[in-house]
């Protein structure tokens, strides 16, 4: 059986894919191939309580990064919009049922690259049980 969060990364990383969304596991930092817009199944973050040796129950936060060309705001603000609402419908993974608890998302320019560039981020929360 595969661990919670790596269930959860794989169920995020589907919802992105399943949306015909450029998605990637690793740091874009270094890859200059890579075209906008795209997105980053990047952190994942866990608080378990174990009930009892074979139970995991808790709570898993992942980080999902979107970037995206400034001058195609609309389709980068709508990217963002899709995987929120993908991320709410989330409900089981293969081992665990999910109870979403918190999303939020931000966006800002990022300047850091000959062309500017804009990035999003989401969070989301859920209950494990």
């Amino acid at each position: 059986m595969e661990s919670p969060e790596i269930q959860l990364f794989n169920a995020v990383f589907a919802v992105s894919t399943n949306l015909s969304y450029t998605t990637i596991d690793y740091s874009p930092v270094d890859d200059e191939s890579l075209a906008y817009p795209f997105v980053h199944v990047g952190e994942t973050n866990s608080v378990d309580v174990i009930n009892n040796k074979d139970v995991i129950t808790g709570r898993l936060r992942q980080t999902v990064h979107v970037w995206g060309q400034a001058h195609d705001r609309a389709l980068f603000s709508d990217m963002l919009f899709q995987l929120k609402t993908g991320l709410r419908r989330l409900r089981r993974l293969e081992n665990y049922r999910l109870e979403l608890i918190d999303l939020n998302s931000n966006q800002m320019f990022d300047n850091t690259t000959h062309e500017t560039s804009i990035h999003g981020t989401i969070e989301v929360e859920y209950k494990l049980s």
